[in-house]
């Protein structure tokens, strides 16, 4: 079952609200649109994601931030204030009570946001979310020219060029807004204290910011190996997932995840 839901400002915002209320206990999977790709994901995964996961009775709202897809820009309300208001509708309006938020890259960055935002927000599903580089990153990557000269060459004409000015040195990170790393660290030790679980996944497609599973706990100190929180690194996927194994593989692993660690209060205190 699908539902068109209205939102925000004046209800010019819209969304897919898929499944069933069923069980009650469930979180509600939110997907904000990811860059610039529409609400149905990259190749359709938030479609295919929607509709493996109301086999399993969750629900799933994807939508699109405004000015994607069919959202109209918004005066006064950013992607931040969309997905804060969508979060409000589902909860006013659809019997929402908890959510997990996230997707890909600039969604994984809303999951984080709307985490330490609303106490309702019990996950996020940060796939190529924010880490940060240092030492590890810096020593994987000079391994990495080591074993190609013809990356060796690379890395020195794009030197010349930041020093030159020349635009074509910007990175992944330059259209991201990110805390500070002790930041990072802090807001990760509060979403634990409220015990929010975390689903991080990194692929082969940022190696401008990750390239060794050992930034993860650099980037987020002793919290980065608690149990609430999952990492993967899958160097052999892309960022958007267009090998079709790749998003079989995506999807099996979110649907696993929401299965086995969203559990009710009583459950968790038994």
């Amino acid at each position: 079952m699908e539902t068109l839901v209205r939102f925000g400002p004046q209800q010019r915002l819209l969304g897919i609200l898929s499944g069933s209320e069923l069980p009650a206990n469930a979180p509600i999977l939110v997907l904000p649109s990811a860059g610039l790709v529409p609400r149905a994901g990259p190749f359709r995964l938030h479609v295919e994601m929607a509709q493996r996961l109301a086999a399993r009775g969750v629900r799933t709202f994807r939508f699109d931030v405004p000015g994607v897809g069919e959202a109209p820009r918004e005066s006064g309300c950013d992607y931040r204030g969309a997905t804060f208001a969508a979060l409000e509708q589902l909860t006013a309006h659809h019997g929402g009570t908890r959510f997990v938020v996230g997707g890909v890259c600039s969604a994984a960055d809303l999951g984080w946001i709307a985490a330490l935002a609303n106490e309702r927000v019990v996950g996020a599903l940060m796939l190529d979310g924010m880490c940060y580089t240092g030492p590890w990153f810096q020593l994987a990557r000079i391994r990495g020219m080591l074993a190609s000269p013809r990356r060796w060459l690379g890395f020195v004409r794009r030197l010349i060029l930041r020093g030159s000015g020349d635009g074509g040195t910007h990175t992944t990170l330059d259209a991201r807004d990110w805390p500070t790393r002790a930041e990072a660290q802090q807001q990760m030790q509060q979403l634990l204290m409220r015990n929010v679980r975390l689903l991080f996944i990194y692929s082969g497609g940022i190696s401008d910011y990750f390239r060794d599973v050992r930034q993860f706990g650099w980037s987020f100190g002793r919290a980065a190996r608690d149990t609430r929180v999952t990492m993967l690194h899958w160097p052999d996927c892309d960022h958007t997932y267009y090998t079709r194994v790749h998003r079989d593989r995506l999807l099996a692993t979110v649907e696993a995840w929401l299965g086995t660690v969203f559990v009710t209060d009583e459950e968790t205190a038994a």
